[in-house]
């Protein structure tokens, strides 16, 4: 038996991170005869596994959602496909970001009706199953990024390629007064020149970012 900051020790949690949990997760407190808090070696064994989900990017409302099918403990074997997500999500923009969570949390939800199914009907073959589905979802979930970073890419350079014939054509109006036929078409020749290779050097840093 184990006092309240004996098991955040064990945990490597302060003990008012333990407290919020157990409020959170609606977990069952015991108390000794002097009203403390105690735990027992279960207890800090859940306390972990609560804190690997948690590092592994679950929110408290999904563990709740585990704990309550009493599925906690075949989330282990399957909660490392998580973590690709999170470290793909570090790396995008605001916006992307935001996106990003709101498909994880449905992926996350998919997970935690899988799994509380499989528990259900103590299907080895169905938990292999969850695992593709998951793969699955996460695959189909960074197509559709790529496909928004390509149209993206797309919008921006037709912008740029607006932005330069504009720009080209208030050159002209103003840098072409006086000169001869000749200097204009080598003049347009250079601008066209520069822009090819303007437009060569943003595909090479594209596809160097892959």
């Amino acid at each position: 038996m184990y006092l309240i900051s004996e098991t955040a020790k064990l945990v490597g949690v302060e003990s008012h991170v333990l407290r919020y949990w157990e409020e959170e997760l609606k977990l069952p407190i015991r108390r000794n005869e002097l009203g403390h808090r105690y735990y027992t070696r279960e207890d800090v064994e859940q306390f972990r596994e609560i804190k690997k989900l948690k590092q592994q990017g679950l929110q408290l409302k999904a563990i709740r959602t585990v704990l309550t099918d009493s599925t906690l403990q075949v989330m282990v074997p399957i909660r490392e496909h998580i973590q690709p997500v999170r470290s793909t999500q570090a790396g995008l923009n605001e916006r992307d970001d935001r996106q990003l969570q709101d498909k994880s949390a449905r992926l996350q939800l998919l997970l935690h009706n899988l799994v509380a199914q499989a528990v259900r009907e103590n299907n080895q073959d169905l938990t292999r199953e969850i695992k593709e589905t998951i793969m699955k979802e996460m695959d189909y979930q960074f197509r559709i990024q790529e496909e928004e970073n390509e149209k993206r890419d797309r919008q921006r350079t037709e912008r740029e390629e607006e932005h330069y014939k504009k720009l080209d054509e208030l050159i002209k109006q103003y840098s072409g007064r006086g000169l001869t036929g000749k200097e204009r078409r080598e003049r347009k020749r250079q601008a066209v020149k520069e822009r090819k290779a303007q437009k060569s050097e943003e595909k090479r840093k594209k596809h160097s970012l892959f």
